[in-house]
């Protein structure tokens, strides 16, 4: 190298050309080696492999990112090799030189971080996990030191010294950026408690969402409601108030039905012979009534006290609305199903039914309609009427 160097001009503007043109072709030459070269053959070694890490490495350009050394590293080493450098141009051009080092550095991390992102979405069970907001406040961390290292090596200080300059002011910054931080600091706490992922379905009534979640943020979640509208939540608000997360049910894979049929307690009565005639048979009913029969009660006489325990038309009823969910597949009979009888109101007697069905929306209102319409229609042949304010007026005027 240095016999070569003795064909080169000694003098004047041709001296500093010819070595600014040496140090430019060589440094040319090691970047085509380095990527036309060594990069391909390095990915075709690395696609070869039985591992997948390796190759999402490759896709977010780790090889490449660390190859850009060599361009950086040869230019420093050609320059100081074919120029004599004042200390102050070389103190300066060793910043330069260290501030090209150290955002290198930095985008190499950066690939390494999409990596880990990339690699918890290739494998199922951690897919759940808030990595892309972690990956979010790992790249701001990054960003944060690489700014510090730089600003250090322009003023030639300490990345400590500078540090401590920068303390100073962060009381100041903390009351006029309060919001921001506590923004931030509730994203990261709505991530590492896994409150909120992407495809929730969420309720937030003080922010009036109610739909998916199609973005989770470090400051801001938005949520698509059902009527096609988006809603931006800051993340302080939804940390610091409640709100229903729909997630259980989906993972669960069954939607509770909780919903009460009211009837009019005037047409609650016991079940007459008439009646016990019409369902003794009927196969919803055959089995409970041959057990209570055979268990002690007996069907009261018209206008009689009875002096025995007797069956009730409602209580005939909830036993119907129990077997009958039973047997409608669409009802999960593996959770808890029931029909109870809650506290008599002024809209009548509550009757409600309690179980689960499927998750999927159209489906459920579907089932749901289907019970209920069911059991309006059946209610009649136990002698019970449904409740309405309606007939409740024509029976008062009457």
């Amino acid at each position: 190298m240095l016999d070569l160097l003795d064909f080169l001009p000694t003098q004047g503007h041709a001296f500093y050309l010819s070595r600014i043109g040496v140090i430019l072709a060589a440094v040319l030459f090691l970047s085509l080696v380095a990527f036309k070269f060594v990069l391909p053959v390095l990915r075709k070694a690395i696609t070869k492999t039985n591992h997948t890490w390796d190759d999402l490495l490759i896709e977010n350009k780790f090889i490449s990112r660390v190859l850009l050394i060599v361009p950086v590293i040869a230019a420093e080493k050609l320059t100081y090799l074919l120029f004599d450098l004042p200390e102050h141009v070389a103190q300066d051009f060793g910043h330069v030189i260290s501030i090209a080092i150290t955002l290198v550095i930095a985008s190499v991390i950066l690939a390494i971080i999409n990596t880990i992102r990339d690699i918890f979405d290739e494998v199922e069970s951690l897919r759940t996990l808030p990595i892309d907001n972690i990956r979010q406040l790992a790249v701001l961390l990054v960003y944060l030191i690489t700014t510090i290292f730089i600003v250090s090596i322009i003023f030639d200080k300490s990345p400590l010294t500078l540090l401590t300059g920068i303390s100073a002011a962060m009381a100041l910054v903390l009351l006029i950026f309060k919001d921001v931080i506590l923004g931030f600091v509730a994203g990261v706490q709505l991530s590492l408690n896994r409150l909120v992922r992407v495809g929730d379905w969420i309720v937030f009534e003080k922010g009036k969402a109610d739909g998916d979640v199609i973005s989770v943020g470090l400051t801001v979640v938005k949520v698509r409601n059902f009527d096609k509208t988006i809603t931006s939540i800051p993340v302080y608000d939804l940390v610091s108030n409640s709100f229903t997360n729909w997630r259980g049910m989906q993972e669960t894979g069954a939607r509770r039905i909780k919903r009460a049929l009211y009837l009019d307690q005037n047409s609650v009565g016991y079940l007459t012979q008439e009646n016990y005639e019409k369902l003794k048979d009927h196969p919803l009913l055959k089995q409970y009534l041959a057990d209570k029969i055979a268990d002690g009660a007996s069907i009261a006489t018209k206008d009689e006290l009875p002096s025995n325990r007797c069956l009730s038309n409602l209580g005939t009823f909830r036993a119907y609305i129990e077997a009958y969910l039973k047997e409608k597949k669409e009802i999960r009979n593996d959770m808890l199903m029931m029909c109870r009888q809650l506290a008599p109101t002024e809209h009548g007697l509550p009757l409600e039914l309690y179980c689960f069905t499927e998750t999927e929306w159209l489906r459920y209102e579907k089932i749901q309609a289907d019970v209920f319409d069911h059991l309006y229609c059946v209610a009649k042949y136990f002698g019970l009427r449904v409740f309405q304010f309606g007939e409740l007026k024509q029976a008062k005027s009457a």
